[in-house]
């Protein structure tokens, strides 16, 4: 099979488009022929060699968390899925897995959703990692109908998602991104928006009730000023503070530092598919490559900048 994976843990060699063996699926796993993947700022981790100390790290290491595609081979004894079931979902990276971005990937079951009847593998490639980090994040913030939130980082792979996910619960959302998406920003249904280029956020007049940073790139000393005494700022990234930290934040000054990764429980998906049918939740797709230039892909995911999501198609 084809695939996109790194040949060694040195970070000076780049990863391969090349062939692989086919993987052989045990009696409960799945064989899922993959027609779509989206990539992640996790898959830059893989990709530029940053996970290679981790424990279970090996090689040939295929890169990818987000996939969507066709059973080939369902699992012995299961009624959930079946040969031609259209499928996605995110597989677990890190202890030696393998990664999504080959012509065929094998994984539990339990990593894998049935992809909604109007969905496109494109988009359900798109949905994971990205639209499950921020539903957690807007959790993590406590955001519900009229509460004031900032998104930064708003037209991003996860900010777009933010945007319209508070949205759909009624949240005011202020979107922090670059002006020329700005008028995007707002069509994904944001009431304001800010020039992070241009703006200095610490001196915005309006505190908010929460900020989910899903660029991961604020200071501590801008969003603890825009938040309300009982806000709360969440980051996908891992925050770097220990907890006695953050709870000294908390006490002292009643601010609330979180992180929020992706959660992938069955009502989490559920939710997301559930805003999909009611068309309040649209993954943009602006850049689409084939395999054989994942290379490229990644290169425009990591440093161009790129609206909504980057797509690789088989």
């Amino acid at each position: 099979m084809k695939a996109y994976y790194k040949s060694s843990f040195n970070k000076s060699v780049n990863s391969i488009y090349g062939d692989l063996p086919d993987p052989v699926a045990g009696e409960k796993q799945l064989l899922i022929e993959v027609k779509a993947v989206s990539i992640n700022p996790v898959d830059y981790k893989i990709n530029n060699a940053d996970t290679r100390f981790l424990p279970g790290a090996k090689l040939p290491k295929i890169v990818g968390t987000d996939f969507a595609g066709i059973v080939k081979k369902a699992a012995e004894g299961s009624f959930e899925f079946k040969e031609g079931d259209r499928v996605y979902g995110a597989v677990p990276i890190f202890l030696g897995k393998p990664g999504s971005m080959a012509e065929l990937l094998v994984t539990d079951p339990k990593n894998a959703r049935h992809i909604p009847a109007a969905m496109s593998f494109e988009e359900a490639a798109s949905f994971p990692v990205a639209a499950l980090t921020a539903l957690n994040g807007l959790r993590r913030c406590g955001v519900t109908k009229g509460s004031r939130l900032l998104i930064n980082g708003a037209t991003g792979g996860i900010g777009h998602f933010a945007i319209q996910i508070a949205k759909a619960k009624d949240a005011f959302v202020t979107a922090s991104c670059s002006q020329k998406n700005s008028d995007l920003a707002k069509e994904l249904g944001a009431y304001v928006t800010i020039d992070y280029t241009a703006a200095d956020m610490a001196n915005i007049a309006v505190p908010f009730d929460a900020i989910f940073d899903a660029w991961g790139q604020m200071k501590y000393k801008d969003y603890s000023q825009l938040l309300k005494k009982d806000g709360t700022y969440a980051s996908p990234l891992i925050l770097l503070a220990p907890p006695f930290v953050t709870n000294l934040i908390w006490l002292f000054i009643r601010k609330k530092i979180t992180s929020s990764n992706m959660r992938k429980r069955p009502e989490d998906y559920a939710e997301i598919e559930k805003l999909f049918r009611e068309k309040k939740l649209k993954p943009l797709i602006e850049h689409i490559f084939p395999l054989e230039k994942a290379a490229e892909a990644f290169e425009f995911a990591e440093k161009g900048r790129p609206r909504g999501k980057v797509i690789i198609t088989f």
